[in-house]
């Protein structure tokens, strides 16, 4: 069952640390499961922009490697796999 863990403003947002939950399939797939069962949390509308790409200041890494690298939303999720969110920091 893959693990998902949620850093800084993600996890403010969700309420959780992590995850574990059994999910077999894409990233994408997975955002549209996490957003049905964080219910009014907006979770996919704060990380995927309207046309459904990862939002530029959003990093999602699989076995720590960002998913930008490795087939983006269409990267596959297995059961052993560790998911990590976060929302990146910028500023001056």
């Amino acid at each position: 069952m893959p693990e998902i863990k949620f850093l800084s403003n993600i996890a403010d947002l969700t309420g959780k640390k992590f995850l574990n939950i059994k999910y077999n399939g894409s990233i994408s797939g997975l955002i549209d499961d996490m957003d049905t069962k964080l219910e009014r949390k907006d979770f996919k509308n704060t990380i995927t922009t309207d046309d459904g790409q990862v939002k530029d200041f959003v990093k999602i890494l699989v076995n720590g490697n960002d998913i930008r690298g490795t087939g983006g939303l269409n990267s596959p999720i297995k059961d052993d796999d560790e998911i990590i969110i976060f929302q990146t920091l910028a500023g001056g």
